[in-house]
């Protein structure tokens, strides 16, 4: 009776591979479309978008810079302004509340994004001088060179004139407002 037991449970098993199998091929066999077809036709695709779609590109000309872009010397900018526009009475234009408020804006965002980079660093720098090697060699060194205490001092320093800088950017704003006449109400928010 154990034998027969046995037979009868490896047929099951044998019948139920052998369906399985079947439905597997079948299941592949519907599917005649390869991979390299599929890519083939995302291919196709994102070319008759790239048709479609105008691109973009950048040069000098058609990029304003301002005195916050990162990388622009405003020193050079002055000098600049001053040797291409002598008479600032000429040049001068008239800006509406709009102007004032986007740039306000995005100068008081630049401000908070360099505060926020500034307390970090404060961070790490407190960090750095309370650290604990547990490798000997390492506490000697930093005893010795105190090189990421040195180049975390250096960058706070630059982090800090980064937002004089900008606490200048947005009185200069309203020094401009205050030239050009216009309502002081328009910085409020």
């Amino acid at each position: 009776m154990n034998t027969r037991v046995k037979v009868c449970v490896w047929t099951c098993a044998w019948v139920c591979l052998a369906v399985g199998t079947g439905y597997a091929q079948q299941a592949t066999a519907s599917k005649d479309t390869s991979l390299g077809d599929i890519a083939r036709q995302i291919k196709a695709e994102k070319a008759k978008e790239s048709k479609t779609k105008p691109t973009l590109v950048l040069t000098n000309d058609t990029i304003a810079r301002s005195d916050t872009t990162p990388g622009f010397n405003a020193s050079s900018a002055k000098k600049n302004s001053s040797e291409a526009a002598p008479d600032d009475s000429s040049s001068a234009e008239k800006h509406d509340a709009e102007y004032f408020r986007s740039h306000q804006k995005r100068l008081e965002d630049q401000l908070q994004t360099h505060q926020r980079e500034l307390s970090v660093l404060q961070q790490k720098l407190g960090q750095n001088q309370m650290q604990y090697y547990p490798n000997p060699q390492d506490s000697l060194m930093q005893q010795y060179t105190r090189g990421d205490i040195d180049k975390l001092t250096a960058q706070i320093d630059a982090k800090k004139q980064q937002i004089d800088d900008d606490e200048k950017a947005i009185d200069d704003l309203r020094e401009q407002l205050r030239r050009e006449g216009g309502d002081p109400g328009w910085l409020r928010q």
